[in-house]
């Protein structure tokens, strides 16, 4: 299973995203997403934290331009 996780993230870096750029932008997604589910806007029985890392493994998180996720 760790196999198929270095594969992702051998696929971020190719794309210009590092290892510890992408726990940022994963971290900062999911506490969106979780105060999304709070305000009851988003109903989910997944995980805020897994939805964010999907969302990054399939490219659908990005950078803004100075740097922070958007």
């Amino acid at each position: 299973m760790s196999d198929l996780y270095e594969l992702e993230l051998e696929t971020l870096e190719k794309r210009g995203v590092s290892r510890y750029k992408a726990v940022l932008m994963a971290a900062q997604e999911a506490r969106y997403i979780n105060t999304q589910q709070r305000m009851g806007n988003l109903d989910s029985k997944e995980k805020p934290t897994s939805i964010a890392l999907k969302k990054l493994l399939e490219g659908r998180i990005v950078e803004d331009l100075e740097g922070q996720p958007a």
